[in-house]
């Protein structure tokens, strides 16, 4: 039950732009004690969905060209298949710091942007 509210919470919040995936993750680090690449391949997984249905929503709503939204998706596609390739080359334990690092910068860069 808690793995189901907590990725509903974290789909809401994309939806809002907080970034869910970084709350994913690390909730599957810190409480489930996933691994730091299973968790980020999962945190893909879950939001290639949430992708899919936003990028219908465009097209319905005539937001995007759908020659856009086929070059973004194509380029993901064949981008997650050299980002698998290029990760298995780090380790582990550099992999979980980095991911730290950026969430920590994220956090900073989002607490002191100036509110439109």
């Amino acid at each position: 039950m808690l793995d189901f509210l907590v990725s509903f919470l974290t789909a809401a919040l994309s939806a809002t732009g907080v970034g869910g995936g970084g709350l994913l993750v690390l909730y599957l680090r810190l409480v489930k004690n996933t691994e730091q690449l299973y968790a980020q391949g999962i945190n893909l997984i879950f939001f290639v969905f949430s992708s899919v249905s936003a990028a219908v929503v465009h097209l319905i709503r005539r937001k995007l060209p759908v020659s856009r939204i086929l070059l973004i998706g194509i380029s993901g596609f064949f981008g997650s298949f050299l980002g698998l390739f290029l990760l298995r080359l780090l380790n582990a334990s550099f992999l979980s710091r980095a991911f730290g690092g950026l969430m920590v910068i994220c956090g900073i860069r989002t607490f002191f942007a100036k509110k439109e």
